[in-house]
């Protein structure tokens, strides 16, 4: 082959390149706080708000400390699956799962408090005191998965199965920070045990249906 026909070659293959516009994860958290804000828009009007966050008071500190750390969960998976849609190589995204062993604390708190009062367990446990609320919590969070979704199917993350994990955890996370501001229980045993399983049911659904979809 010439120098000629390689110039040609170059300048053909050159002509059809576009430019492409940056991805920039300010662009994708927006899509992340519209989606959160959506569903606890719509939660809330339809259900309405705590009776005590409605009069103007704080959550009790329990459920508060619940709160923070399922938000921080949310926050943190939210952050690394906008991350994995950035080109690059040798990212490190494991930092949510320091805040999902963080969040940890509510079961095995939940746990322990059960061994103490079988009782009141059982009771937490019955699906008409919380099934609504694990219900609400997948529901609530669909918008967080659906945007964080649209991010990384354009930008082909490297790991589909774990993008698949990290946008369910974030979805049901925002879902279950929706659902502690309509739920009036305090009950730790109810918020780790329904609220818990909507992340935990919002994981498992993006691993087994989003992560095939994620697939280059």
């Amino acid at each position: 082959m010439t120098d000629l026909s390689i110039d040609h070659l170059i300048d053909d293959l050159a002509s059809e390149l576009e430019p492409v516009r940056p991805r920039r994860v300010a662009r994708g958290s927006l899509w992340v706080v519209g989606g959160w804000t959506v569903g606890a828009t719509l939660l809330l009007w339809l259900s309405g708000m705590r009776h005590d966050l409605a009069a103007g008071a704080m959550m009790p500190p329990l459920p508060l400390l619940a709160f923070w750390l399922i938000v921080a969960l949310g926050v943190a998976t939210a952050w690394s699956a906008l991350r994995m849609g950035l080109p690059g190589v040798g990212r490190d995204y494991s930092g949510w799962r320091w805040a999902g062993l963080a969040a940890l604390a509510l079961p095995f708190s939940a746990l322990v408090m059960g061994f103490g009062d079988h009782h009141a367990a059982m009771e937490a446990a019955r699906p008409e005191n919380g099934l609504r609320c694990m219900i609400e919590g997948v529901l609530a969070g669909l918008g967080v998965g659906a945007a964080l979704f649209a991010w990384l199917k354009r930008g082909a993350p490297t790991s589909p199965t774990r993008a698949g994990w990290v946008i369910g955890i974030a979805a049901g996370a925002a879902g279950a920070t929706i659902v502690a501001l309509h739920c009036a229980s305090n009950d730790m045993m109810h918020i780790a045990l329904w609220h818990g399983l909507a992340v935990a049911l919002s994981g498992v659904a993006g691993r087994l249906l989003l992560a095939p979809l994620l697939r280059w």
